[in-house]
């Protein structure tokens, strides 16, 4: 079988050819035995097969619905690793898991890819047919796991990378789970002040002819339009979040946004780790799976959907394809820590870079945890004392007037 490769030398300079292997397998110890960095590798009938694909007609996928979510597919790539480990063939394994899987979405997906294994297709091209369920990152994994023998340690860190994945999110959602309740607990406080402590003080004043500063004014005049012209507002903010989603659709408004909020105080910063521990992350998983560099480079973009990193990983990605290395494109980018970018460059150097990307991920996870309860401690009281001055300001418009009242009583 014939292959077509582009790879990079130890001194940086990228080389483009073919080479006769049993296998991708075969063909990628050949490369590295040669002291290449694989970029990019694949059969001739793959290459001649991605170069027609524009010209085919996109069918219609059958399953495109959310059959899964980051838990079932933990659980089916461990289900798999289990039984591929345990000496079973794939056909009989997804049977296995087939049987045992309660959810109706997600049995057919398992059946629908046993059914294309059984017509002798490969189980990446199987999992292709269901790109709603199995991101590029997945199959990428998959097919580097069949292609080198290891099909079981693919599945096994692609449990592993979807295990941190929701221990990531699972943390920013606990971290965020008290400033909601806060910020629910605000507005209760504030709609039950305007919706029925300040009608009552309005009438009373009104009973008494009493003379109202500025801000009980404008208190009185919110009250009366959040009661009176509610559906008004209710119709303004869908039309106003309608109006920012399709905003966000562009391109150039999306990045500008991500450029504004990666720019903020404290919370840029945040934003920041969290996105390139994210990439990272999928990066140490698929080469750990042996996959190639350069196709790393490419599926990792569906890590993150911040157009300041996109944009990033095309820089990038253009670097590692005209020769250049991984460390120096990262180094240019103020997006990434200097700490990282050497680390990363110096595990290149090495030929480690599988290992320095992983390490640096880990260490971005855990030190990212500490840097959520710092941004969670500064939070929390801030918006307890905003609280506390909103229903301070509204305490003392309404009872301003009524010491004004006592005071000329008193005269």
């Amino acid at each position: 079988m014939q292959f077509v490769y582009q790879a990079m030398t130890s001194d940086g300079q990228t080389v483009s050819d073919r080479l006769e292997a049993a296998s991708r397998s075969e063909a990628a110890d050949a490369l590295r035995a040669k002291g290449l960095t694989i970029l990019n590798l694949d059969s001739r009938g793959a290459e001649l097969r991605r170069a027609a694909a524009p010209l085919r007609l996109r069918m219609p996928q059958p399953l495109r619905w959310r059959a899964a979510g980051r838990g079932d597919l933990m659980l089916l790539a461990r289900q798999l690793k289990m039984l591929l480990e345990s000496g079973s063939a794939v056909v009989p394994a997804l049977e296995a898991i087939e049987a045992q899987t309660r959810k109706p979405a997600l049995r057919a997906v398992v059946g629908s890819v046993r059914e294309g294994v059984e017509r002798g297709g490969s189980l990446t091209e199987a999992l292709r047919e269901h790109p709603a369920v199995f991101s590029p990152v997945f199959c990428s994994m998959v097919a580097a796991g069949e292609a080198t023998g290891a099909l079981p340690d693919a599945f096994r860190r692609l449990a592993e990378l979807t295990l941190r994945q929701q221990q990531v999110r699972r943390m920013l959602w606990g971290a965020m789970l008290y400033p909601a309740i806060l910020s629910v607990l605000c507005l209760g406080v504030i709609g039950l002040l305007i919706g029925f402590v300040v009608p009552r003080f309005e009438m009373l004043f009104t009973n008494l002819r009493a003379k109202l500063p500025a801000t009980t004014q404008m208190i009185f005049a919110v009250s009366h339009l959040v009661l009176h012209r509610w559906p008004y507002l209710l119709a303004g903010a869908a039309a106003a979040a309608t109006g920012l989603y399709l905003l966000l659709r562009l391109t150039r408004i999306a990045s500008r946004l991500d450029e504004l909020l990666l720019r903020a105080p404290l919370l840029g910063r945040l934003t920041a780790r969290l996105v390139l521990g994210r990439i990272l992350r999928v990066w140490a998983a698929m080469l750990r799976c042996h996959v190639p560099l350069l196709e790393t480079i490419q599926k990792s973009r569906d890590a993150s959907r911040n157009a300041q990193f996109l944009e990033l990983l095309g820089q990038v990605e253009e670097s590692v394809a005209s020769g250049g290395h991984v460390g120096r494109a990262l180094a240019q980018s103020p997006l990434v820590e200097p700490v990282v970018a050497a680390a990363i460059a110096t595990g290149e150097a090495n030929g480690r870079l599988a290992e320095s990307v992983e390490f640096v991920s880990n260490w971005l996870d855990d030190d990212n945890t500490q840097l959520i309860a710092g941004v969670t401690r500064i939070v929390e009281p801030a918006m307890l004392t905003l609280m506390g001055v909103i229903v301070g300001l509204v305490a003392m418009s309404l009872f301003l007037p009524l010491f004004d009242l006592a005071t000329a009583g008193g005269h």
